[in-house]
């Protein structure tokens, strides 16, 4: 459902919006789909669309079908990250699973960036740590195996065995545990995790230019422990999940607030890479999901 009224902008493509951009283009699917070499240990070893090696779970059925199949995952998001990150970028993977978009990241910021890692999963933070050293990117990357949030400490990782995409530490209700375990037919469970802030691990940074986030629903505690590196990102971009129905209708509403006391746009951006963008919070709260696109001007 999206709830925009008609005199809502149209969209546009990023690069007419966005200031620096230029637009990759749609990408290309890897010439050898379905091609990988089992490694044993329920790990396969494929290639992305760009050609780099990846590690993958075999007991994933959210990321690595896509990765053996097509070479990628969100073909939109990818495009947009490839294309915002330049030579010398400080770019921050919150939720890095295991590193497709850290090694696009990695790559794209060579010679002379940054990548700042964050997985509290420890499978799948081992195979993301892997899969950016084994592609040239262990000197430029820095690794956390933490949970991000607005303080600092420890907090339960529920897991969800094929599916850790959507491992997460938010509150979530016994119902929709039991409603997940009956539709994936495995039973979760519970890893504890060191939590930290991204002010407290960043402080000595300058600041951030492109940042991805996908943290299933703890978004805001995040934004909200993450104020003073984002006031400081001069060149900001950001692309960030952003699912209503998964969150506290008021922490929501309080991070979209924030975002924009710290002086960024939110834009929306669809499955062909173009953006529209959203100055009335309601409007966003009524979509069941968005992968928002939040810059500097």
């Amino acid at each position: 459902m999206q709830a925009q009224n008609a005199s809502s902008p149209a969209p546009r493509p990023f690069a007419d919006l966005i200031d620096g951009a230029s637009d990759f283009g749609p990408l290309p699917p890897k010439a050898n789909p379905m091609s990988g070499v089992y490694m044993g240990r329920e790990i396969v070893m494929t290639q992305l669309w760009t050609g780099h090696s990846f590690l993958a779970s075999t007991r994933d059925m959210i990321v690595t079908p896509n990765i053996l199949h097509f070479g990628m995952v969100e073909p939109h998001n990818s495009r947009l990250l490839i294309s915002l990150i330049q030579p010398g970028d400080v770019v921050v993977d919150v939720g890095a699973n295991t590193g497709f978009y850290s090694v696009l990241g990695a790559w794209r910021a060579q010679p002379g960036g940054q990548l700042w890692a964050f997985e509290p999963n420890p499978t799948a933070y081992a195979l993301m740590s892997d899969n950016l050293h084994n592609n040239g990117f262990g000197g430029i990357a820095r690794r956390h195996r933490i949970a991000l949030s607005n303080r600092q400490g420890e907090a339960m990782l529920r897991v969800f065995p094929g599916y850790e995409a959507t491992s997460t530490i938010r509150d979530i209700s016994s119902a929709f545990v039991e409603h997940t375990e009956r539709e994936t037919g495995r039973a979760s469970h519970e890893v504890a995790v060191p939590v930290d802030t991204l002010d407290a691990v960043m402080h000595g940074c300058p600041g951030i230019d492109f940042m991805k986030m996908d943290a299933e629903g703890h978004e805001p505690e995040i934004i909200d422990g993450a104020r003073e590196i984002l006031a400081r990102s001069k060149n900001l971009k950001m692309l960030m999940e952003f699912v209503p129905p998964i969150l506290d209708a008021e922490k929501a509403r309080a991070m979209l607030r924030t975002l924009r006391e710290l002086g960024l746009i939110i834009y929306r951006l669809d499955t062909d890479a173009n953006l529209t963008r959203y100055d009335d919070d309601d409007a966003l709260m009524a979509i069941d999901f968005s992968d928002l696109v939040v810059v500097r001007p």
